[in-house]
């Protein structure tokens, strides 16, 4: 495969306020975490221009590596610090077919060191290109990948027959990452690993899945310790949620726990594509929250969708403030929005969990 060259502009000299609309990026696809008066949020990000000057169109990025980008606020979201790439697949795309990444989850450990997932896109050939595998790293500090543990920690190809004896629905070995979808329904979905420490700092991964070619499914492996490394321990059985009939794909799930309140919380991004190809304008992208007594669920709907009107998608909550049954959070655009917005970050705003209603900064 002939790697294509995309240039990552370093880091931004000027504060973002009120949202991040960067002049030489775009950006989607949210995760973050807190250390101490630093709120840290990463995304994906492709550069606005070709190599050779000319504009890089929004529907053209898949064409092009995509990298992870940082930002840092010490003011609860209301400005932003551009800190520069966290992560350049370039170094993987020279030596293999695993030719960019897409969107995963970081959290501290308590060694003071970042676990981070995030999804590893392999190659076959031009015809099937979106093969996903979940990845697994260690950053030092948040600022920079310092280890890799694992580009294909789980590989549909690999682990098909461990996947779909599970019960996760998986096309056929040879049409896996297939350009065209999976049996009439989008392409296939392996991706956005989030990482959740329980009360026994055991590491649980969850990240989007299917049950069906037309039905998504959110995926749960607890991991172990493997030497310097984790691998996984067990991987369980498809979880589904009580209007998972209303969608086709399950992105980016977000797992909050209220230690107080004994109640976990579940954030989905969601998407009704019936096929690839389909018009972006027939299609909705909204978010979903969900609440259970256990990890283990049953998940139950706190009231249906948000954030579609607004063209949000891809949220992340960047603090936790459950005395006031409210979430703080940021989410890009999509590029259904307005021009100017597309593609950017909105200002943080509040998702208040008893109505779901949202409150702009």
């Amino acid at each position: 495969m002939q790697y294509k060259t995309q240039q990552i502009p370093p880091p931004y000299h000027d504060k973002f306020e009120k949202g991040i609309c960067h002049p030489h990026l775009y950006l989607w696809d949210a995760w973050s975490y807190i250390e101490g008066d630093a709120m840290h949020l990463y995304c994906l990000a492709v550069s606005r221009q070709k190599t050779d000057g000319t504009t890089l169109q929004p529907m053209e990025r898949n064409n092009f590596p995509f990298h992870i980008r940082h930002f840092i606020s010490t003011n609860d979201g209301r400005s932003w610090k551009d800190e520069g790439c966290f992560l350049n697949p370039k170094t993987w795309a020279e030596k293999s077919n695993y030719y960019t990444v897409w969107s995963g989850s970081i959290e501290p450990l308590r060694t003071g060191k970042k676990l981070t997932a995030f999804t590893v896109l392999e190659e076959f050939d031009s015809q099937h290109k979106f093969l996903q595998n979940i990845g697994l790293a260690i950053s030092d500090d948040g600022i920079r990948v310092d280890q890799f543990i694992d580009l294909n920690l789980s590989s549909p190809y690999r682990d098909w027959k461990c996947i779909t004896n599970k019960g996760y629905y998986l096309d056929k070995p040879e049409k896996l990452g297939a350009n065209s979808g999976e049996e009439g329904g989008p392409i296939l979905a392996w991706r956005d690993p989030f990482i959740f420490l329980d009360n026994e700092d055991e590491v649980n991964l969850f990240w989007g899945g299917k049950v069906s070619p037309t039905k998504g499914a959110l995926v749960r492996a607890k991991l172990e310790k493997n030497g310097t490394g984790y691998k996984i321990a067990k991987l369980y059985p498809p979880v589904t949620v009580p209007d998972g009939d209303e969608f086709t794909q399950l992105e980016l799930p977000k797992v909050l726990y209220d230690k107080e309140g004994g109640f976990y919380y579940l954030i989905i991004s969601s998407c009704n594509r019936l096929y690839e190809g389909q018009s972006d304008e027939e299609v909705d992208k909204c978010v979903r929250v969900y609440k259970s007594t256990s990890i283990d669920g049953p998940w139950e709907t706190l009231g249906g969708k948000i954030l579609g009107a607004e063209n949000l998608f891809g949220v992340t909550v960047l603090k936790t403030d459950f005395k006031n049954n409210r979430l703080l959070c940021i989410a890009p655009f999509t590029d259904a929005a307005e021009k100017e917005l597309s593609l950017t970050f909105s200002p943080a705003f509040f998702v208040y969990l008893d109505s779901l209603r949202i409150e702009f900064l």
